[in-house]
């Protein structure tokens, strides 16, 4: 018989009543909310961890296939040096302005005879082939303002006039309609000549690239001039390098459209890769026919005509 105020105990066939939890503090950790009401934090760095994992092999697979875009494309330009087919070149021509019909006309009507000088000058070095096929596209109004040299480059220059030519490669393509595959597109930008005594010339390109960008003032006078520098930009697509000084004048001998001609001047033909024909040392003028053309050994060696003794 129990005592008012004492304890009253249970059997030995129940178990003693544990006291009820303390109420959780504000902002305290219950690892039972966490199981019951949300996620848990385990889960939450499980997910964290599957989304970092997913976004570096994103990473990796896109870096994967830009390494094998790029082995594949250094590769496909490596190629065109070997000369085991014709290379085919894209020539978009641009409007800037009213042409002289006759002038465009004349200008169309001398791709051809390019062609053929260039072949000519492969056979020299033993080619057995038309090396260079040109597809005409256009002529369309010029879209966007070609590309241009910055007067005072910087380190940044290569990978600034890289972006703009693609930019504009992709506007002029859509406007010209260009269609298929080419080793080489040369965009020609052609405007009526400022000057009834002189025709402006320029060229610019990406050195063992794909695009190049050459800009005429176009005349009857200046066809043939105009499609050497065509040429001067498409070489420079292949490998080939300037020829020509800091201040313009051709570097000799290898500047020169034959180093063995005797009387060595006037020469009778222009290099290249030069900017004109040499009269004498400091005296040159622009090339003014195609038949003026020449790739000298030096070129020839860059683009892959004339290959060491014993090369394959």
């Amino acid at each position: 018989m129990s005592r008012a105020g004492s304890p009253v105990w249970l059997s030995d066939m129940d178990p003693p009543r544990r006291p009820a939890p303390p109420p959780l503090q504000r902002g305290a950790w219950n690892p039972r909310a966490n199981e019951e009401g949300g996620v848990s934090s385990q889960a939450r760095t499980d997910r964290a961890r599957h989304f970092f994992l997913a976004r570096v092999a994103l990473l990796l697979t896109v870096l994967a296939s830009v390494i094998i875009y790029a082995v594949r494309d250094h590769s496909a330009r490596s190629a065109r040096r070997a000369w085991r087919r014709p290379l085919d070149v894209a020539l978009v021509l641009l409007e800037r302005g009213a042409l002289d019909p006759d002038a465009l006309a004349d200008f169309e009507r001398r791709v051809p005879a390019l062609e053929q000088a260039l072949e000519d000058e492969y056979r020299r070095y033993g080619g057995s082939f038309r090396p260079i096929r040109f597809t005409r596209f256009g002529p369309v109004p010029e879209r966007v303002a070609t590309p241009r040299a910055s007067a005072d480059p910087g380190p940044f220059e290569p990978l600034r006039v890289s972006y703009d030519l693609f930019w504009f490669a992709r506007e002029s393509d859509a406007a010209a309609h260009v269609v298929g595959s080419f080793d080489g597109t040369i965009y020609v930008a052609l405007s009526p000549p400022r000057s009834a005594k002189r025709a402006l010339v320029e060229g610019i390109g990406q050195d063992g690239g794909r695009i190049a960008v050459t800009s005429i003032e176009l005349s009857e006078d200046s066809v043939d001039f105009g499609l050497f520098v065509v040429t001067h930009e498409l070489l420079h697509l292949l490998g080939a390098s300037d020829r020509y000084a800091a201040d313009g004048s051709a570097l000799l001998p290898e500047g020169l459209g034959d180093p063995e001609q005797e009387p060595l001047y006037p020469q009778a033909s222009a290099e290249v890769m030069a900017r004109g024909r040499v009269i004498e040392p400091g005296l040159e003028v622009p090339p003014s026919d195609l038949a003026e053309l020449r790739v000298g050994p030096q070129t020839a060696a860059e683009i892959g005509w004339l290959r060491p003794p014993g090369a394959p």
